[in-house]
């Protein structure tokens, strides 16, 4: 039987990760069921208008929270050069601690668990391709990855720095933070208890315009301290979160429901738009 192989859209490509989503058999290969290999991508090619300082939960299970003035919605403009097609727009947030947060499942189910206990072991994906339009100190901050549900409410995160909010809620994933705008940190957090543990500090660049791919993958079946990685435009990151945290679960959102969010943040009352051009997550037994 022949197989489909993905473009290389590593390093500078608009498309999905081959590092994540070829490797671990979510598309491309021989077509696997997708009953037994969930997955979910979103272009952003049919997003409503949020405009009003409430928590929105429409049908298609978006959940979203936005201070007054900042706006979640399609982007008017889409960009050839950039391999646009639908853009989500996070706009307005030109007063000092606007935010605008969006998730998965309605704020009430996650989609994916990260569990290392033997019949519930899955392996877990997710990517997002995201810019913003300036990179300054004091402007947008986000964390994006997989969070508890609910994470998009008022104060996500931390006014007067952008940090992840302490004994918040359960997070995996990416933040970037005032003091050092355009760092992107590998984190997580286990909710009500812990505080934001850094996994890898400056683990990538965010570049003003400049479109930039954050994923992670599971892999309960890796080689030792290796199950949880860290990808920045499809290349593999050095510092992964070592079998032994996992296992204890005391700081790791192990055994904890988890679903795609991105929070943001302004510091000060400075424009900062920020785009995510789509974002895919995934997840499949290894137990079976």
């Amino acid at each position: 039987m022949g197989t489909t192989r993905l473009s290389a859209e590593g390093a500078v490509g608009r498309g999905l990760s081959p590092a994540i989503w070829q490797a671990y058999n979510f598309i491309g290969g021989n077509h696997n069921d997708p009953s037994l290999t969930p997955f979910f991508f979103d272009d952003f090619s049919n997003v409503p208008l949020f405009t009003t300082n409430t928590t929105n939960i429409l049908a298609n299970g978006y959940r979203t929270y936005q201070d007054d003035g900042v706006s979640i919605q399609a982007c008017a403009a889409a960009d050839n050069s950039e391999g646009e097609f639908g853009v989500l727009e996070i706009t307005g947030n030109d007063a000092a601690h606007d935010e605008g947060s969006i998730e998965m499942g309605g704020g009430t189910n996650g989609l994916v668990r990260i569990d290392n206990t033997a019949g519930e072991r899955n392996v877990v994906a997710f990517e997002a391709r995201i810019k913003q339009t300036a990179v300054t100190v004091g402007g947008v901050c986000f964390a994006l990855g997989l969070g508890e549900p609910a994470f998009a409410a008022a104060n996500a995160l931390v006014d007067t720095s952008g940090l992840l909010v302490a004994a918040g809620k359960d997070f995996v994933g990416f933040n970037t933070i005032q003091a050092t705008n355009s760092q992107i940190d590998t984190a997580y957090m286990i909710g009500g208890t812990g505080t934001a543990v850094q996994v890898k500090d400056n683990a990538g660049t965010m570049v003003a315009d400049t479109w930039i791919k954050l994923g992670l993958v599971y892999d309960p079946m890796a080689e030792a301290d290796k199950s949880m990685k860290f990808f920045i435009d499809g290349t593999e990151l050095g510092d992964s979160v070592t079998d032994a945290i996992i296992a204890a679960a005391t700081a790791f959102p192990t055994d904890e429901e988890l679903t795609p969010i991105l929070a943001t943040k302004v510091l000060t009352a400075t424009a900062a738009p920020l785009y995510m051009d789509w974002w895919a997550v995934g997840s499949y037994s290894v137990d079976t």
